[in-house]
């Protein structure tokens, strides 16, 4: 080539096309983050208001049985309160779905900015309990003392005290159709029901939680989806 000739331009967007590429999947993955970190504190508000609706609800029919208003409303106490922590339990799922997806995506943007400005899930672990760890609900193994695991355990007795009162009440009521428990009918089936159909949420529960095969499954799927690519893998090769 003469010495004075033009050096030959490179193609369009050549030079131009990965940087833009990557502040669009940047960009995409922040708003992922908002999108989640917004599902966090939503299911949290609701995991709470559905904790106190039915709180309120189970008060309310002990009320209005034990005040002789309605002496058959104590009855559905004692479903009522596992039901309330198997929805609870739902919900709590999604702030776990919304916690370790907002994760993955912090981390996946630190990479892709070779920095760790994102933090807030390096805090979390720090400040409520490692999302590794063992839990049964909140109530984190790794760290059973926590704020968060004294508040679980509160819950549970406030629950344990609602459901106890649900079934000394039920059990009033029943002696005074004169049926005991497995005597007079069906209505002598109401506290074993109860006792079983509390004993199998329970311990599903629990089952759930410490077995973790939906988060399992869910970490899984995020690792695939996060992973770093052979070309972004070059790239902060080569930006280092």
């Amino acid at each position: 080539m003469p010495w004075d000739a033009a050096p030959a331009e490179a193609p369009t967007g050549v030079h131009d096309i990965v940087p833009l590429a990557r502040d669009t999947e940047v960009r995409l993955m922040e708003a992922q983050l908002g999108r989640m970190r917004g599902m966090l504190f939503g299911y949290s508000k609701l995991f709470f208001a559905t904790i106190r609706n039915w709180t309120l609800v189970c008060v309310g029919l002990l009320v209005l049985g034990s005040g002789g208003i309605l002496p058959a409303a104590v009855v559905p106490v004692p479903f009522l309160v596992p039901f309330a922590f198997l929805e609870t339990g739902y919900l709590f799922w999604y702030t776990v779905f919304a916690r370790r997806h907002a994760e993955f995506l912090e981390r996946a943007i630190n990479r892709r900015l070779g920095s760790r400005v994102l933090v807030a899930h390096r805090l979390e672990a720090a400040y409520f309990y490692p999302p590794d760890a063992p839990k049964v609900a909140a109530l984190s193994l790794a760290r059973p003392l926590g704020f968060m695991g004294a508040a679980t355990l509160g819950y549970t007795a406030g629950a344990g005290l609602v459901w106890g009162a649900g079934i000394v009440a039920t059990l009033s009521y029943l002696r005074t159709l004169g049926a005991g428990i497995f005597e007079g009918g069906a209505p002598g089936l109401i506290v074993p029901a109860a006792l079983a159909w509390t004993a199998g949420i329970a311990l599903y529960l629990v089952w759930a939680s410490l077995r973790r095969a939906d988060e399992n499954r869910l970490v899984a799927a995020l690792r695939d989806a996060y992973a770093e690519d052979p070309a972004a893998a070059f790239d902060a090769h080569a930006e280092s």
